[in-house]
């Protein structure tokens, strides 16, 4: 039935019809192709927002650590580990030329 259909076509409509046949082939193939990429980032964003949460959870988690380890910190606490207050401060600034600094230490400069 199909070798009798096909020989009913003249040589044009052959052209034709194999033409349209290999674009409707190619339609298929890069419809099914954007639909996967499709559907592999929809996966993806789904593992990324899981991701998200989690790390959200773990930052709160930890946010709260450190305000619970901040309020025991007191300078009576800094001097049992041994930290020391400073008599005169050195600072550091900035001078003219924007690449360099300069340690101070009251009037002089090192």
């Amino acid at each position: 039935m199909v070798e009798s259909l096909l020989t009913q076509f003249e040589e044009y409509d052959r052209k034709i019809f194999w033409t349209l046949l290999v674009l409707t082939g190619l339609v298929m193939v890069a419809y099914l192709y954007f639909l996967s990429v499709s559907v592999y980032a929809v996966i993806g964003r789904r593992t990324a927002e899981r991701d998200l949460d989690k790390l959200s959870a773990k930052i709160s988690v930890l946010e709260s650590q450190y305000v619970s380890l901040d309020k025991r910190i007191s300078l009576d606490m800094a001097h049992a580990q041994g930290f020391m207050d400073i008599a005169v401060p050195r600072y550091i600034s900035r001078g003219a030329a924007r690449d360099t600094f300069t340690l101070r230490n009251g009037n002089d400069a090192r």
